[in-house]
């Protein structure tokens, strides 16, 4: 082969390698920025804690889990508990804090969530539609989802009202509610919802 086309190819393909890397690090490195100047309040979720009840005993995956502050809850209440994050600063400081908690550093956009096998999923402040139907796979028959985010029909990275309700049609639903973003000017409505996977 020339010279020129293999240094042309394995040019190229570093570049592209890079690349996807970079997309990746920028993100890595905004969460990260986000976690050093501010890890967050530690308490739980509202609805997670309303709604823990309704979820046996057994596996849960905290996706984007931040500081953790869910994932310490469910472990608290004898879960093992899957927590998913981007942040390696946040994944830093969640690490070691309860054994009943496996840390995954991890980009979403790129993870795959392992096919019946969790009794409760909780998707708190997050938002990524390619993760719908692993959810639903994820989730063992009446495993319980909690999920909390925002509506906004003009950003992208946001819910459409009624979203949820079809995207998990088959779910039998507990709890649903649209109600205007409380203490935000980047988001006009917060959603939660609150759903049985049927057996």
């Amino acid at each position: 082969m020339p010279f020129l086309i293999f240094f042309y190819r394995l040019y190229f393909k570093i570049e592209q390698s890079a690349g996807d890397e970079t997309l990746t690090e920028q993100d890595q490195k905004k969460w990260d920025s986000k976690y050093l100047r501010n890890i967050g309040n530690s308490d739980p979720s509202n609805l997670l804690e309303k709604y823990i009840f309704l979820a046996s005993h057994g596996n849960a995956l905290d996706l984007a889990c931040g500081n953790g502050r869910n994932s310490r809850f469910l472990a608290q209440k004898g879960f093992q508990v899957d927590a998913v994050d981007i942040s390696n600063i946040a994944i830093t400081h969640l690490a070691g804090q309860d054994p009943r908690i496996n840390v995954i550093c991890q980009d979403i956009d790129t993870w795959q969530i392992p096919q019946d096998h969790y009794q409760i999923i909780i998707n708190i402040r997050f938002m990524d539609r390619r993760l719908f139907p692993m959810i639903e796979k994820g989730l063992k028959p009446g495993g319980i989802l909690i999920f909390e985010s925002f509506i906004d029909e003009r950003k992208e990275y946001c819910l459409e009202p009624n979203e949820l309700l079809n995207a998990f049609k088959y779910f039998h639903v507990v709890y649903y509610e649209e109600r205007k973003a409380a203490h935000s000017d980047k988001f006009d409505q917060s959603v939660y919802f609150v759903a049985i996977k049927k057996v």
